[in-house]
């Protein structure tokens, strides 16, 4: 069903005399300043909707009651166009239609129902008024007869009063018709597109695509923000002018190369919060229409980063969320991390009237940051698909140039002598005793506790090895290694292949790639 409509009708408190003398002992002085219903419904208007995003809005309340086939259509006539939604839902009674056309027929503050996907009692309306100037809602439950009531701005703007209307105009009631597909549920048709079709002719084939390329995002926008309440039991179909929108999967859950890394499930407030890192196959592995899916609406970088969901309904896609100022780069581009929400942290995640946007709170940032860190990392030895062959193998020794060792029951750091870095310079140094004595005071004035301090305090300024370093100094230290490794005798494959193994160099198969270009082409 399309309407915010689970609540009893709203019954205003009582309201003070303005004559003094009337006032009880003790009553306090006030006065009742309702709003002007012209002036607030023109700004119900300016809550950032868009077509798609008002549309979805009105499915929520649709999903949330019960509706198994949602019907959109966009209805071209140039300035006469409409669009109208509807479904198959429980429908509704007189009074609880009217409650649900009333602006702020809910307080968010209330407690709701775990599978509600509204907060605000503002979508419908909000919505509604975002495209159009006219708003009628046409509903049945079953076995009940058809109740209609329609919000017109401009009627509100003669009357300066929130005066519901009863009847549909002849092209809302024809709409209606047409996608009567149930005894039961509701329409909500939009007339009077002002934002959508002002200025239009219907013989005009520029403004009739123009129009029809709004249809064409909002069935892109569905097969996103529903796609996991079209699969499985239960499934919910959508349709657009007649066609059944297609799901798109943004973590390609049926390729074979898509990896899953572990689930996290995090406790924030009593609440739990679970997050599931994916990373996309790299292009070699998919076919030309799976790559080209993959990208969405905005292309694959734009879609990398976290998915904030809410009840299975998608919120936010591809954002890092401001964590460490990340930025969408090429090279995490196969990075998507799955978040699912309860609807009781709404306010904690900042959701907004339409829906489309999310914030994490404070105290979730650390393990959102590591989890990020993670997906990435992998995401980026992926990216770089030919580099990732010169990685050591799972069991093969790694290289460190630090060593921990203990002894009477205390840990020391020592440098290791056989790095082969270290070895070099060794080798090369005319003054052995220096060079040693330098080695043995830099083992010595680790400052231990001061690290392990700011990592207790600050976690978030801690940074890993090169994590802030251009890519071409640290190309140039690999460089410095592989020489190394080829005077102390071994040969240029078997020195790249070394290089790789040492730490912390494996984090960069695509600077491991660029020194393999360098030896051999």
């Amino acid at each position: 069903m399309l309407a915010d409509r689970k609540h009893s009708k709203f019954t205003p408190g009582p309201r003070t005399s303005g004559n003094p003398s009337a006032r009880s002992p003790g009553e306090h002085d006030e006065d009742v300043a309702p709003p002007h219903a012209a002036a607030l419904a023109e700004s119900l208007r300016a809550f950032g909707y868009d077509p798609a995003t008002a549309l979805a809005d009105l499915a929520d309340n649709s999903l949330f009651h019960h509706s198994r086939e949602v019907r959109i259509k966009f209805h071209w006539a140039g300035e006469q166009s409409a669009i109208a939604i509807s479904d198959d839902g429980d429908g509704m009674d007189e009074m609880t239609l009217i409650n649900a056309m009333r602006v702020g027929s809910r307080n968010p503050r209330e407690k709701r129902d775990p599978a509600d996907l509204g907060r605000f009692g503002l979508g419908l309306k909000t919505a509604s008024f975002s495209q159009g100037r006219r708003v009628t809602v046409i509903t049945r439950r079953s076995r009940g007869s058809e109740i209609v009531r329609c919000w017109d701005l401009d009627h509100i703007a003669d009357t300066d009063e929130w005066r519901l209307l009863r009847e549909p105009t002849p092209l809302a009631a024809q709409l209606a018709k047409q996608l009567a597909g149930s005894p039961h549920g509701t329409v909500v048709i939009w007339e009077k597109l002002d934002r959508l079709t002002a200025g239009t002719a219907v013989d005009d084939d520029s403004d009739e695509d123009a129009f029809l390329r709004q249809a064409e995002y909002v069935k892109q926008h569905f097969a996103a923000v529903f796609h996991r309440l079209m699969t499985g039991r239960g499934a919910v179909r959508f349709l657009l002018n007649g066609a059944v929108i297609t799901p798109w999967d943004p973590f390609l859950s049926d390729e074979a190369a898509t990896q899953r890394l572990p689930v996290e499930r995090l406790k924030f407030q009593g609440h739990t919060i679970e997050v599931e890192p994916f990373v996309l196959p790299h292009l070699s592995k998919l076919d030309a229409d799976a790559h080209r899916g993959a990208a969405g609406l905005r292309g694959w970088n734009a879609h990398q980063g976290f998915y904030i969901y809410r009840n299975l309904r998608l919120l936010v896609r591809g954002d890092w969320l401001g964590i460490k100022g990340w930025r969408q780069e090429e090279h995490y581009k196969l990075a998507r991390i799955r978040v699912d929400l309860p609807n009781s942290l709404d306010q904690e995640w900042e959701i907004d009237v339409t829906k489309s946007r999310a914030r994490p709170p404070e105290k979730l940032h650390r393990e959102l940051s590591r989890i990020g860190e993670r997906t990435r990392s992998v995401a980026k030895r992926v990216y770089s698909h030919r580099g990732a062959k010169l990685l050591p193998a799972a069991g093969q020794e790694r290289v460190f140039l630090w060593e921990q060792t203990a002894k009477h029951n205390h840990v020391f750091y020592r440098l290791n002598r056989d790095h082969p870095l270290v070895k070099q310079v060794r080798l090369a140094c005319s003054d052995a005793p220096k060079l040693s004595a330098l080695l043995r005071l830099i083992e010595e004035t680790i400052p231990v506790p001061l690290i392990m301090t700011t990592d207790r305090e600050m976690p978030d300024r801690t940074v890993g090895p090169f994590e802030t370093t251009k890519d071409s100094e640290v190309l140039e230290v690999m460089r410095q290694v592989f020489a190394s490794l080829k005077a102390g005798g071994l040969s240029q494959d078997d020195a790249l292949l070394r290089v790789a193994h040492i730490e912390p160099f494996g984090r960069f198969p695509e600077l491991l790639q660029l020194l393999r270009e360098e030896r051999y082409y």
